[in-house]
């Protein structure tokens, strides 16, 4: 168990400023702890957006000792820190860090785990704010959740809802109390491993956190530009009443990655490219660049429309999955360990839909990502449809389209692709950008900037950047059908091969586009 405590005064942005709150990570010693929570929470620290009495609480299984835990941190947490960090000696932070064993699957864990809870407690005389965070394989969601359920754990100590203190009582009190007693949990992706196993999971959550207390991370809703999506469509007026069927042509969605598999093969195998980054991060860009604007800037509104648009995906039959989709694994995968020889899973996807409602109605969509790609490309293209009548010269066979191309990476911006006439004596036409650039020089560090965002966020209650039960439902409702063809096998629906770090097909010899 793992135990961080300091004190802060007149702390920017975070309520007020007074609230003791405990975090608990389940899989203390993992990968995502060292790589994303600390160094967010380091940073967190150093900007002074953290509660006034803050304490992490963690547990993992192997035996370790305080120091040995802590310079197993330090040597981890040194990696995932900037540049102008990576000299600054973090004794002071990492001195509050303490290791205790427990198992994620006895009794006895959550026993004691709530003894030390119950301690804290009394030792600041209050009842704290609770946060409980499954930084573990998702097949253990379950029995931790079960645990959580039988320990008392996830009942607030404040008694309402998420144990708050009305602001009034408080203030009459002598002494003036903050709003405190609220439980939350913090879960990964991937939630559930198809549409049946995700409503389980969700029945059983709701057994003890109603969804205010729930906060499904899907860290591409944090990025930057992805919450700059709603900004340039719903505070401009430039896009907004062209952004429909009548005046669109299509809309490509490309999540292209450079890594590979490497290390996590046993994992991604049992996966895919498509539950991996398919069923979540791409249909959210797609939720945000369809959705209808919501009535109001907050998480009930903004998820709901999320929801809605995405309910209303086309589904793919598995009669016309061999029509409407494309999969294809990078040659030297089956090589890679703890990978099946055999394996079928698909490293690249492409898939063809519709939206079945009266905004997009017939406008195509074109969603596909992959590991090993050519190049990294991760981006949202909105392809607008050639003018008619065209004031442009008559040339056969040619088309002036705008495209509006909201980039992720490598670079953060929003292109807008125009067309104007060249100078000189002849009516040229010649294609031209304008181009926003979010940053020239990136200051956060990739995910651990999205994941301090996600980590204030949940302490300060804000869902928006949160994935709700019904947004989960109506993506593994549209993703299903496609992976329970896709395991029927190759005989069924092709397993095409590319050539690892270009986009060539190999049997056929051309580029995937």
């Amino acid at each position: 168990m793992l135990v961080w405590t300091y004190m802060q005064k007149n702390i920017d942005g975070c309520g007020d400023g007074l609230t003791p709150t405990i975090l608990v990570i389940f899989g203390a010693t993992g990968d995502l702890i060292a790589r994303k929570i600390a160094p967010a929470l380091f940073y967190l620290y150093k900007a002074r957006k953290l509660p006034t009495t803050f304490r992490v609480v963690g547990l993992a299984r192997r035996e370790l000792s305080d120091e040995m835990f802590r310079e197993h941190l330090r040597s981890a947490f040194l990696k995932y820190v900037g540049d102008q960090d990576k000299e600054s000696d973090p004794t002071n932070f990492l001195n509050s860090f303490v290791y205790h064993q427990g198992f994620l699957d006895t009794d006895s864990c959550y026993i004691s785990l709530a003894k030390r809870l119950k301690d804290i407690d009394e030792e600041w005389g209050i009842c704290t704010n609770k946060l409980f965070y499954l930084a573990v394989p998702p097949e253990l969601y379950k029995g931790i959740f079960e645990h959580l359920a039988t320990s008392g754990l996830t009942i607030p100590c404040g008694g309402e809802e998420e144990g708050r203190i009305p602001l009034e009582v408080a203030m009459a009190r002598s002494t003036p109390l903050p709003l405190t007693g609220w439980t939350r949990v913090l879960v990964e992706k991937p939630f559930g491993s198809n549409l049946k196993t995700a409503i389980e999971l969700d029945e059983l959550l709701g057994t003890l956190f109603k969804e205010t207390q729930v906060y499904r991370i899907d860290h591409y809703l944090a990025k930057e530009m992805i919450q700059n999506v709603l900004s340039f469509r719903f505070a401009n007026n430039l896009f907004e009443d062209n952004w429909n069927a009548k005046h669109i042509e299509r809309i490509d969605i490309r999540f292209f990655e450079t890594l590979g598999v490497e290390e996590r093969g046993a994992f991604y195998d049992g996966v895919g490219a498509l539950v991996d980054v398919g069923q979540n991060h791409v249909l959210q860009m797609l939720a945000l660049v369809t959705m209808e604007r919501p009535r109001a800037y907050g998480a009930e509104a903004i998820r709901e429309e999320r929801a809605r648009v995405l309910e209303h995906l086309v589904s793919i039959t598995e009669g016309d999955v061999v029509k409407k989709t494309f999969r294809a694994q990078y040659k030297g995968y089956a090589s890679i360990k703890g990978v099946d020889p055999r394996s079928i899973t698909e490293t690249y996807f492409k898939i063809m839909t519709t939206l079945n409602v009266p905004r997009w109605e017939g406008v195509p969509i074109m969603l596909e990502g992959g590991k090993r790609m050519g190049e990294i490309k991760k981006e949202i293209v909105i392809t607008f449809k050639h003018p008619e009548p065209c004031l442009c010269p008559i040339t056969e066979g040619r088309h002036y389209k705008n495209k509006v191309v909201i980039g992720l990476e490598p670079q953060e911006g929003i292109t807008i692709q125009f067309w104007s006439k060249k100078p000189g004596l002849d009516f040229v036409m010649e294609e031209r950008a304008f181009d926003f650039v979010l940053r020239k020089n990136r200051q956060g560090i990739q995910y651990v900037e999205e994941y301090e965002k996600l980590l204030l966020d949940c302490i300060l209650g804000e869902q928006i950047l949160f994935v709700s039960t019904d947004e989960v439902v109506a993506m593994w409702s549209f993703i299903d059908p496609i992976v329970r063809a896709w395991k029927g096998g190759i005989d069924v629906i092709p397993l095409h091969t590319y050539v690892p770090d270009t986009n060539t097909i190999i049997e056929e010899g051309k580029k995937i586009e």
